[in-house]
């Protein structure tokens, strides 16, 4: 199952995801690999080739659940290859905004910059789906 956020038809999702151990273990921050989909209003792009520490990730979803509680009120998740960026700002009522500009490939040539709204009703089953990458 690919991690999923969606509200109102837009949505942010985690594909391919891949963690070599191996690596984590070696210290190489570069351990994990995954695509990251996203469909804003009419809009649709895929961050191919996207890489991250899984020991940082494991931090980034400890950061949304202290988001949906109301903790903290903005998170941004910067991917380490090409800097494909997500940030989540949450008001006091609980709607949060998810913002953030992808790229293709790393070729710079197709950007998709995006924003929709949602609430944190739809972060718990997110976050699950994140644990058990």
């Amino acid at each position: 199952m690919n991690p999923r956020l969606e509200y109102c038809g837009n949505y942010i999702e985690i594909e391919n995801f891949r963690h070599s151990v191996d690596d984590e273990k070696n210290g190489n921050p570069y351990n994990c690999s995954f695509d990251i989909k996203v469909k804003s209003g009419a809009f649709l792009g895929v961050a191919y080739k996207c890489e991250y520490d899984y020991k940082q990730l494991q931090e980034f979803i400890g950061l949304l659940e202290d988001m949906i509680s109301f903790k903290i009120k903005e998170i941004t998740f910067v991917e380490i290859s090409y800097g494909n960026t997500i940030k989540f700002k949450c008001d006091k009522t609980g709607h949060i905004k998810v913002s953030g500009e992808i790229q293709q490939d790393g070729e710079c040539s197709h950007f998709l910059k995006f924003e929709f709204m949602t609430d944190q009703t739809v972060f718990p089953k997110f976050i699950s789906e994140l644990k058990l990458l």
